[in-house]
């Protein structure tokens, strides 16, 4: 039972990851970005263990208003106590590839759409708990109707992977759906967002995640920008609390 529900504690953070689709873009022109973060989350998920999960990642992308090509790289540090299960493991966490493109640029009405692939390459060691230990996939696309400075967005998704375990549930091994709604505040250098996300459940006897975040991107510069998070968790089904900030760079 632990092990199911910090397995489902790592994959959560996968799965946020994949559902983001706006380009970091600041202009038309393609250009390289850099960034580079740190973040934490925690919670039992209903069992006498707690998972605290640190993180500092680095990105490396390729974008433009139309495009955002990434590939992210994130070293973890892994506690749990309680429950006989007190234990720390560090380590490479599961690389993150993902491509985004905008698939009907904004019309006058203020509609837009985009579109995204992600995989994730097993390359945590798995044996400390800090990876799932197989290749996941996932599509998705994201309705946007903006006016004026507010924007709506509907996101849908879907992630295939093995299951990972035995313990894992048949619609697990199926697939699993992610869906979320949000708002978000733009100005000339950011943006504010508020946003709901609901996915499928990972495994037997654990509830489907259920949570809301807010998130900010600022830019600092002309080349830099200042980003954060903060998600909390619903149910059992999801970390209690989340948290991340990150900057990013822009070398010319």
């Amino acid at each position: 039972m632990i092990r199911r529900r910090t397995t489902s504690f790592r994959r959560a953070a996968l799965l946020a990851a994949l559902t983001l689709l706006p380009s970091l873009a600041r202009a038309d022109e393609p250009a390289l970005y850099l960034e580079g973060g740190l973040g934490a989350k925690q919670g039992d998920f209903g069992s006498p263990t707690l998972s605290r999960l640190g993180l500092a990642y680095g990105t490396l992308g390729y974008a433009s208003s139309r495009f955002d090509l990434s590939l992210s790289v994130p070293y973890l540090r892994l506690q749990t106590s309680g429950g006989g299960q007190d234990a720390t493991a560090s380590g490479l966490g599961d690389v993150l590839v993902r491509g985004v493109r905008r698939l009907v640029p904004e019309t006058e009405s203020g509609f837009s759409l985009d579109g995204a692939l992600a995989v994730k390459f097993p390359t945590a060691d798995s044996n400390k708990g800090l990876g799932t230990g197989q290749m996941d996939v996932g599509g998705f696309l994201g309705l946007h109707q903006r006016w004026d400075r507010v924007q709506a967005t509907l996101i849908g998704g879907w992630i295939q992977g093995q299951p990972g375990d035995a313990l894992a549930s048949a619609a697990t091994a199926n697939g699993i759906y992610t869906a979320g709604a949000g708002l978000t505040y733009l100005t000339e250098r950011g943006r504010y967002s508020v946003a709901y996300e609901a996915r499928g459940a990972q495994y037997a006897g654990v509830p489907a995640p259920r949570e809301a975040s807010l998130g900010v991107f600022r830019m600092l510069t002309e080349r830099l920008a200042l980003k954060g998070s903060f998600i909390l968790g619903l149910n059992d089904g999801s970390p209690r609390t989340s948290f991340g900030v990150g900057v990013v760079y822009w070398p010319k």
